[in-house]
């Protein structure tokens, strides 16, 4: 099945719509890049990107290049959810400054995914440990427990904002391919670990 097009949107006054929601879009974002006040988020600790990204540049310098990817891409997908854990903070505080219009399309917002999918990958990523594991790693727990929250909050007034409740699905999901991601450096580590040495009997 060819994927969706996107709607093609032309300059001119029959575009007002479109473009004030984009408009107000970006004035959320630059708040956030600008005028974020530093107050710590619960739950959430900035600097485990970083933590995690020195470790993929570790495994690529040890010349483990799988593993080195696989901790790059959960390097990325963390940020992008750090991202909106932060965009929401901000903005949620400050939802009665801004006027906005409703009917908002998802890809106004740059909304690609769905809720009901979201839930589906972490359901399918509780239920699967990375080899060698006897549990859940706890940072992938923590994760999963965050993109849950994230899921949650889509019951709560403040998501009838139309690009709250996107952000909400969008940390998600960034949040579920995170783990999703780790599981498989995590596989990819245990495949380069040495066999145990068999005992003399």
């Amino acid at each position: 099945m060819a994927a969706p097009q996107e709607k093609q949107h032309y300059h001119g006054p029959e575009n007002a719509e479109h473009e004030l929601r984009k408009a107000y879009n970006t004035v959320i974002e630059t708040g956030v890049t600008h005028f974020w006040d530093r107050r710590p988020i619960a739950g959430v600790n900035a600097d485990e990107v970083a933590a995690t990204y020195r470790h993929a540049f570790r495994c690529h310098r040890d010349g483990d290049r799988l593993a080195a990817e696989r901790w790059a891409r959960t390097t990325k997908h963390l940020a992008r959810a750090l991202w909106h854990e932060a965009k929401l903070a901000w903005f949620e505080d400050r939802l009665s400054e801004l006027p906005f219009l409703e009917g908002a399309e998802p890809e106004e917002y740059g909304l690609h995914e769905r809720a009901d999918t979201t839930a589906d990958l972490l359901t399918s990523l509780e239920r699967t440990l990375p080899p060698g594991f006897k549990q859940m790693p706890a940072e992938m727990t923590r994760y999963l427990s965050r993109a849950r929250r994230h899921l949650e909050a889509l019951h709560k007034p403040s998501a009838k904002n139309e690009l709250v409740h996107a952000e909400h699905i969008k940390a998600a999901h960034e949040y579920g391919r995170a783990v999703e991601c780790m599981a498989l450096a995590y596989e990819a580590e245990a495949q380069k670990k040495p066999p145990s040495p068999k005992k003399v009997a």
